[in-house]
């Protein structure tokens, strides 16, 4: 790459990052537990140039209906901003992770 594509892709990737991290911390949790980036909700968060999102994310009350439909709908949020082309989120720390993560993810 030039030095002028390794800026232009800097820039991008800078901007997609932003997207993502005020979109977290403005993200309210459900149950009044306060903005899931400060709650302690949310833990890895990887972005790359290409707009692909994933993070992993532990809701505060397993199996709760709300939580699930509220993490689905910040998935759809962040695949509505410009630049990210996916989102992933991974659901850890409660029973059947594996369960929610595929649910959201094809919400």
């Amino acid at each position: 790459m030039n030095p002028v594509s390794d800026y232009l892709s800097n820039r991008k990737l800078a901007k997609i990052q932003r997207q993502v991290a005020n979109t977290l911390s403005g993200w309210a949790e459900p149950h009044g537990h306060g903005k899931m980036a400060d709650n302690g909700s949310v833990g890895n968060v990887d972005v790359d140039i290409d707009g692909l999102v994933k993070i992993a994310i532990t809701p505060k009350r397993a199996h709760c209906p709300c939580c699930l439909i509220n993490v689905a709908n910040l998935r759809l949020a962040l695949l509505e901003k410009k630049g990210i082309t996916s989102v992933h989120i991974e659901v850890v720390g409660v029973p059947a992770a594996e369960r929610w993560t595929r649910t959201i993810n094809n919400a």
